[in-house]
C-alpha cells in the first residue's frame, strides 16, 4: 500500500497546473536528510512566526542541527517526501503506526494542500495498520490543519527545549469508521 501513497499523479487536473505537480515518495536515508533538514528550519523559522518567538523558534528548529541524529529520525517509522523538479517542498512522518511525528511544508508551497493530502495518506497506513486511533502533538500552526481533518484536541502541553518552552496541542481521531476527508 506505500507504493500506492507514493506515486505520482495525485495532482487533481482540475485546480493544479501540470508545473505544481508533486511526486510522493518514501523517505531515502542520508540522500535527504540536509534538504529536509533546511525546509524543517525554514518552514519553523518562517511560517512559525506568528504563534512562536524568535527564541522558541530557534530552538525548535536547532533539531535539525545534529544532521546525523535528524537523519536517524526521519528513517524510522513511514516519512513520506512531496517533491517537485527534484526539491523536497513538503514532508511528513507516521512514527509508530498511529502517531503523526513530523508534518512540515515548505513556505512557498503552503496552502496547496500538502499537509493536508500527508495526514490522508497517513491515515490510510494507520487503518491498514489496525490503529484504531491516529494522534499527533500539533504545534499551534499546525492544529488547525489537523482540526479540518477531524482530529480532536485531547490536552494543551508545553514542551521545553533547552531553557525554552513551547506551546503544542496533543490530538487524537478515531479510525473506527470510515473517513471521506483528504
Amino acid at each position: 500500500m506505500l507504493d500506492d501513497l507514493t506515486k505520482a499523479g495525485t495532482a487533481d487536473p482540475y485546480t493544479q497546473r501540470a508545473r505544481d505537480a508533486v511526486l510522493w515518495r518514501a523517505y531515502l536515508a542520508q540522500q535527504d536528510a540536509a534538504p529536509l533538514a533546511s525546509l524543517f528550519r525554514a518552514a519553523i523559522l518562517t511560517l512559525a512566526a506568528p504563534h512562536y518567538d524568535a527564541g522558541q523558534r530557534a530552538a525548535w528548529a536547532s533539531a535539525a542541527d545534529d544532521l546525523d541524529a535528524f537523519d536517524a529520525r526521519l528513517a524510522r517509522g513511514v516519512t513520506l517526501v512531496a517533491e517537485h523538479a527534484g526539491k523536497p517542498v513538503a514532508f511528513g512522518q507516521l512514527f509508530p503506526c498511529d502517531h503523526v511525528e513530523m508534518l512540515y511544508v515548505a513556505p512557498d508551497w503552503t496552502r496547496r494542500g500538502l499537509a493536508r493530502a500527508l495526514i490522508a495518506r497517513f491515515e490510510v497506513l494507520a487503518r491498514e495498520a489496525g490503529a484504531s486511533t491516529l494522534d499527533t502533538d500539533a504545534s499551534a500552526l499546525a492544529r488547525p490543519v489537523f482540526e479540518c481533518a477531524g482530529f480532536s484536541l485531547v490536552a494543551e502541553e508545553i514542551v521545553r527545549r533547552g531553557s525554552v518552552s513551547l506551546p503544542r496541542f496533543h490530538l487524537c481521531k478515531p479510525l473506527g469508521a470510515a473517513s471521506f476527508s483528504g
